[in-house]
């Protein structure tokens, strides 16, 4: 007769947490180079340039699963860090189940007279098993490829749409090798199946129905952190989700152009205007609109654009930004709010840096050993925590920079 066991207590849930476990435990995905990472019940999951793994963020912190990558695929993780991009795992519900979304690259090298061939696929994986549940191979562009560093990467998924988006480069061309254009795919989770494409504009943010990105032109091409045109004709352009038609497009003739999501569907945009000169205009933007974000001055979304500041959405209801050295402030995510703001020449209090946000709580760093916890909503001191420099939160703990996770007790 077979022993009966006890299933184990399910983890109590701390929304947000105070509190941590003291110490942590390290993933032992710390051989990884770059790492893009997402939070989910009690695991990571993290993608690395060779595949994706499930971590435990209870107990040993040990892989519950892999999905490794065979030879010659890449998942763009190490190219997108090159460009300072990034592009978590994607987490979904869809037909009862949990999936984790990528999107990876193969490449084939040729044989004889046959041309290599590189392709860009997305991935659905098992969130609690880790079975592939299925994989869709896109259509190449015409005309074009997926060079070596295509860095193909899902940008978002809204109303069972997934928007994948990679770089391209001209079939035969013996001047250029880096990427020179982008195209963006639309979709259907539910049929898996492509419902459209747009060559020439590469996805950036997805809200409101709506797919803002850089539509490019003939000869653009990407550069350290961003996309440039020479001759000028880039647009900053917002698609729909669901087929990929304009929504809205920003008249300016552009000659470079670098969009940052913020959270909460909000961007900002650094354009160039002359290419020579480099003349340069920065806009904090609605994703949905492409117009300046309904009850924010001139004054307060030039504050905002401004590119040298890091902004974190606490998945609620406030975007949280650091401007570094200087001053940390939050907006009200839907009336667009200046809620509260702490400057660097505030007497009465040491600027905090912010690691990131989560549901009301933001948490930072401070001077001595223990980091800071604001109360998201009015920035006032609401405890601290001994977890490290926090780069994620969930309800059930936190995960450092260093892929040291902390179990939430408080």
């Amino acid at each position: 007769m077979r022993e009966e066991t006890s299933a184990a207590p399910a983890p109590k849930a701390y929304d947000p947490p105070r509190k941590f476990t003291g110490g942590g435990v390290r993933l032992s995905a710390t051989e990884a180079e770059h790492t893009e990472t997402t939070l989910w019940k009690t695991k990571a999951f993290v993608l690395t340039e060779t595949g994706l793994t499930a971590y435990d963020t209870r107990g040993s912190g040990g892989p519950a699963w892999s999905v490794r990558k065979p030879k010659g695929m890449s998942t763009g993780v190490d190219e997108r860090a090159r460009v300072w991009e990034s592009a978590q795992p994607y987490v979904v519900r869809q037909d009862g189940r949990t999936w984790v979304l990528f999107a990876y690259q193969k490449s084939t090298e040729g044989r004889g007279t046959a041309r290599g061939t590189s392709t860009v696929s997305l991935q659905a994986v098992d969130a609690e098993s880790g079975e592939p549940a299925w994989t869709l191979a896109v259509p190449t562009p015409e005309a074009m490829s997926f060079g070596d560093d295509a860095g193909a990467a899902v940008v978002g998924v809204e109303d069972g749409t997934a928007v994948l988006t990679a770089r391209t480069t001209p079939d035969f061309d013996d001047v250029y090798d880096d990427p020179r254009s982008m195209v963006t795919y639309g979709v259907d989770l539910a049929t898996r199946h492509v419902d459209w494409q747009e060559t020439g504009f590469g996805a950036r943010v997805v809200s409101g129905g709506v797919i803002a990105g850089e539509q490019l032109p003939e000869k653009a091409e990407i550069g350290h952190v961003d996309w440039t045109a020479p001759d000028g004709g880039m647009r900053l352009v917002g698609r729909s989700v669901s087929d990929g038609t304009v929504r809205w497009r920003d008249p300016r003739n552009l000659f470079g152009l670098k969009i940052e999501g913020m959270g909460a569907g909000l961007m900002s945009a650094e354009m160039v205007l002359e290419f020579e000169e480099n003349r340069q205009t920065y806009a904090l933007l609605d994703a949905a609109t492409g117009r300046r974000p309904a009850g924010m001055t001139q004054d307060s979304a030039a504050d905002f654009a401004y590119q040298g500041r890091s902004c974190v959405y606490d998945q609620r209801s406030v975007i949280v930004c650091e401007f570094p050295y200087a001053s940390i402030a939050a907006l009200d995510a839907r009336s667009h709010k200046v809620l509260w703001k702490i400057t660097k020449d505030d007497p009465s209090r040491e600027l905090p840096s912010m690691t990131t946000a989560w549901h009301g709580a933001v948490y930072a760093g401070v001077a001595g050993p223990d980091g800071v916890i604001l109360d998201a909503r009015t920035g006032e001191d609401d405890g601290t925590h001994s977890a490290g420099h926090l780069t994620l939160v969930n309800e059930y703990g936190g995960l450092d920079q260093d892929l040291t996770v902390y179990e939430a007790v408080g």
